[in-house]
């Protein structure tokens, strides 16, 4: 536990003396200057103070060091001096006021996103919440040391995900959870901080010395050319498990074609597309639609070869798109039952697994591949990604929409689509 006392040092130029209250944690020793200044006459020989008034100060300051150590609790232990020091600086300075819950700020945070990537966020939080034993954390405990001791906690925990609960996370797991607290953390600081106004509510910078890990290389989602022409050419069979009023297998695969031919679009945007007009459908991508100024706007031309499955799943009632909203009650349900007909697939023709993200990474990797080669630029483009650098000129330059289109039909141009032409395709 740290330890204070009010001591005296130099005298000024004016004759008094400056009380500085020094302050002994880990066995580190730092000196915090007061506002509170005694005459000669206050100090004896040995520099101590006698002067009863500035004894009376000192100790009212000292009450509050304490009881702002107190606040932090068990996270003082893992506080440096310097750490300890800015955090009484901070609460002195704005009194007993303001202080920022880490947690229950990520919690604000993520209601403002989509539900896919705010749960992200609300994950990573939970884990924060095992590791503390409690569901408040003040911002100022977090630092380098703490960091250390988190990434170590995750590392040894037990995966929290059903039948795989007695195994550890993977090293993909931790960096994701590391990377949005230090996502949270630099958007406290824009937030609360104002250098131009001289108030800083956050001082510290705990991710320069910690470094979040690099994300392992995760195993290659895309599939080659034969085997995406061996789900193109897929027959379904009679005896299906059938999932609302479709079977299992033949929706997974009608839908993984259709995000394949409409340029990687994800099941969620499927999900809610609104109708086309004429054969361009228009949608904002709902992973980055929230971050982004043009709310992730994307136009795609319905490629000749999709026209029977987009008859097939059309929405009757003109609301959207497609139906699959009137079978599914959100588009995680409607994931999830595409990725257990994708399962089903996956044995079918051969392979480990297949999700079905797996449509549009394989779109970007036989766009780029030899047979293709479209641009790179094109290909980022066509996949709705925006480099950081063009975020701003973007806004003032309208999109050629059939740059991508073109590249999307010389891309189909490659398979062989009879098997979902004919009109008997089912």
């Amino acid at each position: 536990m740290a330890t204070f006392k009010a001591i005296v040092q130099d005298k000024r130029k004016d004759g008094t003396y400056q009380v500085k209250i020094r302050i002994t944690h880990n066995r580190e020793v730092r000196r915090l200057a007061t506002n509170i200044f005694v005459e000669s006459r206050g100090v004896t020989r040995g520099l101590k103070i006698k002067d009863q008034q500035v004894i009376d100060q000192a100790d009212d300051l000292i009450r509050k060091c304490r009881k702002i150590c107190n606040d932090v609790g068990f996270g003082i232990t893992t506080m440096s001096a310097d750490d300890l020091v800015n955090r009484i600086k901070l609460k002195l300075q704005d009194g007993e006021g303001w202080r920022l819950d880490f947690i229950d700020y990520t919690r604000k945070i993520a209601t403002t996103m989509n539900p896919g990537t705010g749960g992200l966020y609300l994950t990573a939080i939970r884990a924060l919440g095992r590791f503390i034993g409690r569901e408040t954390l003040d911002i100022s405990e977090i630092n380098t040391n703490f960091l250390n001791k988190f990434e170590a906690f995750l590392m040894n925990e037990p995966s929290q995900r059903g039948k795989k609960h007695n195994q550890e996370k993977g090293g993909r797991a931790v960096s994701l959870y590391m990377e949005r607290l230090r996502a949270v953390y630099n958007r406290a600081k824009d937030e609360f901080n104002d250098e131009d106004a001289g108030v800083i509510r956050i001082p510290w910078s705990p991710f320069k010395k910690y470094k979040v890990k690099s994300e392992p290389r995760t195993q290659k989602r895309a599939i080659s050319v034969e085997t995406m022409q061996a789900i193109i050419d897929l027959p379904i069979p009679e005896q299906d498990n059938n999932t609302g009023n479709f079977k299992r297998e033949e929706l997974a695969r009608d839908c993984f074609l259709l995000s394949f031919g409409l340029i990687g679009m994800n099941s969620a945007d499927l999900f809610d597309c609104l109708p086309a007009k004429g054969k361009e459908l228009i949608y904002y991508r709902r992973k980055t639609a929230s971050r982004r100024i043009d709310k992730a706007e994307m136009h795609v031309l319905i490629p000749d070869v999709l026209d029977n499955l987009i008859e097939k799943y059309r929405d009757q009632s003109g609301q959207r798109q497609f139906c699959f909203y009137r079978h599914y009650a959100n588009h995680q349900n409607f994931n999830r039952a595409l990725n257990k007909g994708l399962a089903l697939i996956a044995e079918r023709v051969g392979m480990d697994s297949l999700t079905f993200y797996a449509a549009r990474h394989t779109w970007a990797t036989i766009a780029r591949s030899a047979a293709v080669g479209i641009e790179k630029a094109t290909v980022h483009e066509a996949l709705n990604h925006v480099d950081r650098d063009m975020r701003v000129t973007d806004i003032y330059i309208d999109r050629d929409w059939s740059v991508i289109w073109k590249a999307n039909e010389k891309l189909l141009k490659l398979f062989n689509w009879n098997s979902i032409t004919k009109n008997d395709y089912r």
